[in-house]
């Protein structure tokens, strides 16, 4: 059974205009509880999350999951926006990427467990639990590198692919057919040379860490084709 505290709340929040069918994951960017909370329930900031994770592993629910709390912001995955009205947004205190911040044993433990129940109460997919950056690659890069999707994969919960390490570059076909494999696995925001590259990075940073900062390799290709494999995918949408 989970151990929840209702013992903070937020005010950030108003109605949901879709049903509940991402879960999206983001670190504070805050070594402490007490930053997290004050910037998850400031008025002037106007963002929130449904779940905060502490460093001990304690779980706050901050805002209610029939609302739509304010936590991923402009960001798109395949046809989907408003992806707050579509989610629930979690939020792990962690100090960040930049600092080097690694996530703690019990949170990820609690993590697993929480996600495994609302997967199941909401029913849902793989493909749609997701890292901030994922949604919203030309702006954010939580939760980060450090964050360990392979292990949570070992639940059930995400996508991940095996992939042998291929460090050979990518012809200007194979690059494109890349792109394409970004854009089909749900991936947005590809207008420009420039955020071509903050895409791919928010792939990397996701599925193939040590890639990140750098262009896209045999490894890179592989990967997005095993993960276009995965029967979870929906290509329809």
């Amino acid at each position: 059974q989970l151990n929840i505290s209702h013992k903070f709340k937020s005010n950030n929040f108003d109605n949901r205009k879709n049903k509940i069918s991402f879960i999206i994951i983001h670190y504070t960017e805050t070594k402490t509880l007490v930053k997290a909370l004050k910037l998850l329930t400031d008025k002037e900031r106007k963002v929130s999350c449904h779940y905060l994770i502490d460093s001990k592993g304690i779980i706050f629910n901050l805002v209610d999951l029939n609302k739509r709390a304010w936590h991923a912001g402009e960001s798109k995955w395949k046809n989907f926006t408003d992806i707050n009205s579509r989610s629930i947004g979690i939020e792990i205190v962690n100090a960040g990427e930049t600092k080097k911040a690694k996530y703690n044993k019990e949170q990820i433990r609690v993590l697993i467990e929480l996600i495994k129940s609302l997967k199941h109460k909401y029913n849902i997919r793989n493909e749609r639990i997701l890292g901030h950056s994922d949604i919203a690659p030309l702006r954010k890069i939580d939760p980060g590198k450090f964050f360990p999707w392979e292990q949570l994969n070992r639940y059930s919960i995400g996508l991940w692919a095996n992939v042998s390490s291929n460090m050979s570059k990518l012809t200007i076909t194979e690059y494109k057919n890349f792109l394409v494999n970004l854009k089909k696995i749900g991936y947005r925001y590809f207008r420009s040379a420039k955020e071509n590259k903050l895409v791919i990075d928010a792939f990397h940073r996701h599925h193939l860490i040590t890639l990140v900062g750098k262009p896209p390799n045999k490894s890179s290709l592989e990967k997005t084709k095993k993960l276009l494999k995965i029967k979870d995918i929906d290509l329809k949408e």
